[in-house]
């Protein structure tokens, strides 16, 4: 139950205890008026009990608004916090997907503490929901337990569909919806990512001419580096006339084999693939 729905409950019951209180006095108080049989007693004591019970009305209304004025402040102070701890989930998987690979030291680390800040504000399906994505984060290092490890398209198109589940969880418990999508919305968004992510998955052939070009081997073959007039840069395996899908994974197959010592942190991912392969093409020519 989100808290507008509590609010919303507590103000019913408010309703049904003044309804009840009101119908008490009024079967209470009857016999004693007519065992006073009305003048000026009969007023007074009359006064006196209207009196009383608007005072102790007034007291139980304002002390019920105070609970939920306060209620309110938390509830809103609290909505904040989840979404930025929502959002920061969110910045940070788009990172890994946009970049391609995960680290020990930049995204392993970070993982467990926002786990922590979940299970503190987070409810319990979106902290189910989030244990998913952790699980199959945890899955991509347990077949590979590199430092930094790539991920596999089928790795990143597994992570896109584990958020949408997160983000469902999300949307009801930051109160946009009473209850998550339905199945068949759910279906169709995961389709949709599937289909988006296959296209993203190939790297389209560059439709102008190559300015400068590189051949390196390594390790598993020899790699053609190229880059375009429009500042492309295109990597094709061992003559295959496809390129290959990450042009940054062969740029950090390149930095790690020749030992040029250019960091993950500070170089790889804060400087655009058009200018790591133009810088990379130049060393390998002069090599």
């Amino acid at each position: 139950m989100n808290k507008k729905e509590e609010i919303r409950k507590r103000g019913q019951r408010t309703l049904i205890s003044l309804t009840i209180i009101g119908v008490a006095v009024y079967l209470g108080f009857t016999p004693l008026f007519e065992l006073i049989k009305g003048g000026v007693a009969g007023a007074f004591l009359g006064s006196a009990f209207g009196a009383i019970f608007v005072i102790v009305m007034t007291m139980y209304l304002l002390n019920k608004q105070t609970e939920i004025e306060q209620e309110s402040k938390k509830s809103e102070k609290l909505f904040e916090e989840k979404l930025k701890i929502y959002w920061e989930i969110f910045d940070a998987t788009e990172l890994m997907l946009e970049d391609g690979c995960i680290s020990k030291e930049q995204e392993m680390k970070k993982l467990p503490f926002v786990m922590a800040r979940l299970v503190t504000i987070g409810s319990d399906d979106v902290i189910a929901a989030y244990q998913v994505v952790y699980d199959e984060i945890n899955k991509v290092f347990d077949e590979r337990p590199d430092d930094v490890v790539e991920l596999s398209d089928m790795q990143k198109q597994n992570l896109i569909i584990e958020i949408v589940g997160f983000s469902n969880a999300c949307r009801v418990d930051l109160g946009v919806s009473s209850k998550g999508l339905g199945t068949d919305i759910v279906k169709k968004t995961t389709n949709a990512i599937e289909k988006s992510n296959t296209l993203l998955g190939r790297n389209p052939p560059v439709k102008s001419d190559v300015v400068d070009e590189a051949t390196i081997k390594l390790s598993d073959g020899s790699y053609n580096l190229k880059r375009h007039k429009t500042g492309h840069v295109r990597v094709y395996k061992d003559g295959n006339a496809d390129a290959e899908s990450v042009t940054k994974h062969v740029l950090r197959q390149i930095n790690e084999e020749l030992n040029w010592g250019f960091d993950e942190a500070t170089f790889f991912r804060v400087k655009e693939t058009r200018t790591i392969g133009k810088l990379f093409i130049e060393k390998i020519n002069v090599l």
